[in-house]
């Protein structure tokens, strides 16, 4: 491992499937058969390496409300508490994040108003926030997620082996 100090991630908001519409869409209608079983082997190896849960989904969800309730959370101080509990949601279940009254429930158990939450996601209030950072991420070359960018200088995309991590911190070291 590389010891390099300490280190600030800042997560940002990305979407990456924008035409999914609000619903969702079946997993199987965006995915031809062979490639969905997969992606799914891929995401259960990688999570069984990393000893993490992940629930098998037959319908891809808009991640729009999702993105839009961390930003909320973050204008207030509770970002981390429910970008923590929006991933659980997500990938262990059993809520959906795309769920106005599940994102309610997340932000009220973080000690947040989902009254207040449901009038912005109702208005649009993160909109343009979340279409900036999708242009800005895409003029980068952030195409699929996840994506890491170390030291304003290295680009790593999708999920990769810890080795490729090793390396980019190593050459931040050298710098």
């Amino acid at each position: 491992m590389v010891e390099t100090g300490a280190v600030e991630a800042v997560w940002l908001p990305f979407e990456l499937h924008p035409e999914i519409p609000p619903e969702g869409v079946p997993r199987s209608a965006y995915f031809p058969p062979g490639r969905s079983r997969q992606i799914a082997e891929g995401m259960k190896a990688l999570a069984a390496e990393a000893g993490l849960t992940m629930r098998e989904r037959d319908r891809l969800v808009n991640s729009r409300l999702a993105l839009a309730t961390a930003e909320f959370a973050r204008e207030r101080g509770a970002f981390g508490p429910v970008h923590r509990a929006l991933f659980k949601v997500h990938w262990e279940g059993p809520g959906e994040v795309d769920d106005v009254e599940e994102l309610g429930r997340i932000v009220s158990d973080a000690g947040l108003d989902p009254s207040e939450l449901k009038s912005a996601l109702a208005g649009g209030r993160y909109d343009r926030l979340l279409d900036a950072n999708r242009q800005e991420a895409l003029a980068v070359g952030i195409n699929a997620v996840p994506a890491h960018i170390f030291g304003r200088r290295y680009l790593v995309v999708g999920a990769q082996p810890g080795e490729v991590y090793e390396q980019v911190l190593r050459k931040l070291a050298a710098a």
